[in-house]
């Protein structure tokens, strides 16, 4: 639950209406009125009924700000449940207005937006002792994390003389994530190698002569090494040891959201592409780790995803791209490089995503000279496609 800040605001008129009603009930002893004493007492009545209304109102309302983060890919519809408990004065025909970013989108036609905020406003009114829920339908519209960033309500006297606004700005638990959408990478062919390593595949030239697979029956082509004796004891039949298929294939994405001081103006592009090479990776089951030049708290000062393939993997990945905001606190680029070279566990293929300033390549140049293969991520207008980065051994630069 939560607490409200509150302010009550009084028609401009009632100070005159007062004085007025006070002046009527005097004026009824010099004209010996009853109905004008009775009038005027109505009236001061209505006016001190009316402020103390105003007054405790809203005292006894809470929100329950309850932990939701629900999943979503882009239009996909979704909705916003606001939870809400009266243990005072009941309120009729307020307003309630909800703001929250503009990541997913409102069914409400009368919504109004405001750089990155939407607004909408719908009827409110809640009994005494009563709880009561609020739903607002959306349509998830775009990569990114909404909140519902302020909550106000506008509750009006019985009679029309002044309203009570309760309003509250908070860190909302409850948020809507949006998964980013993808940017067909033509060329990721190229990210399906044929070099020996320790990935497991369907398919490859190179075995590991550590993890045995099975045997079967031993052809004239067969090294007569692999012959698995006790296989062809027990089966009276010459056998030959199988082992599994292996190759080396685990990649680094490397994201580069922007310089020291702006994001770059194609990062959804950008993120769109890296988010079809996730899907491609884990259908081809091909381990991937992922570096984004987001700062962040911890032991690695940049946002880093270990190795990993699979769906809770993908899951990951996918919520990290979500996550990255045009507002993010940029890591410099060189200096997540320097880290992941000297710190990190390296991969034989490194992709680079986002833009990439030539005359600072020492540190991929070093990188290459120990093999690592370098790519780019190249950005077309409704696509994109991965081309393999060459050093010039006399500069050191990437072309």
């Amino acid at each position: 639950m939560m607490e409200w800040s509150k302010y009550s605001i009084e028609n401009k008129y009632l100070p005159i209406t007062g004085a007025f009603a006070l002046f009527l009930c005097i004026a009824s002893f010099f004209f010996q009125s009853w109905l004008a004493f009775f009038a005027g007492v109505f009236i001061i009545l209505l006016i001190y009924f009316n402020h103390l209304y105003l007054k405790k109102v809203g005292e006894g309302l809470f929100f329950n700000n309850k932990k939701v983060r629900a999943k979503y890919f882009p239009d996909e519809k979704g909705e916003w449940v606001l939870e809400f408990q009266n243990v005072s004065i009941p309120i009729m025909k307020a307003k309630l207005s909800v703001s929250f970013h503009d990541s997913v989108a409102p069914h409400d036609p009368h919504a109004r937006k405001q750089s990155s905020i939407y607004e909408v406003t719908v009827p409110f009114s809640i009994s005494y002792r009563q709880k009561t829920s609020v739903t607002i339908p959306f349509t998830a519209e775009k990569r990114g994390v909404s909140r519902i960033r302020k909550i106000e309500l506008m509750i009006p006297h019985f009679f029309g003389f002044g309203e009570t606004i309760l309003e509250k700005e908070f860190h909302s638990i409850q948020e809507a994530l949006v998964y980013p959408k993808t940017l067909a990478v033509h060329n990721k062919h190229v990210v399906l190698t044929s070099k020996h390593g320790e990935s497991p595949v369907s398919y490859s030239l190179f075995e590991d002569t550590l993890s045995p697979a099975g045997t079967r029956e031993y052809n004239y082509s067969d090294s007569f090494n692999r012959i698995h004796w006790k296989a062809t004891a027990r089966k009276q039949t010459l056998q030959t040891k199988l082992f599994d298929k292996v190759t080396e294939k685990c990649w680094n994405i490397v994201i580069n959201i922007g310089n020291d001081r702006f994001v770059t103006d194609n990062l959804e592009e950008i993120l769109s592409g890296c988010a079809d090479l996730a899907y491609f990776f884990v259908k081809q089951n091909i381990p991937f780790s992922v570096c984004i030049n987001m700062r962040y708290v911890g032991i690695t000062p940049f946002y880093y995803i270990m190795p990993g393939t699979g769906r809770e993997h993908l899951q990951k990945v996918l919520e990290a791209i979500a996550h990255i905001d045009v507002q993010s606190s940029v890591y410099p680029f060189e200096k997540m490089l320097a880290y992941y070279d000297s710190h990190l566990e390296q991969q034989p293929f490194f992709l680079l995503a986002g833009q990439y300033i030539p005359d600072r390549g020492n540190i991929l140049n070093r990188m290459a000279e120990k093999g690592t293969s370098i790519y780019e991520l190249i950005i077309h207008e409704q696509s994109a496609s991965i081309v393999k980065k060459s050093f010039s051994q006399k500069r050191g630069m990437f072309s």
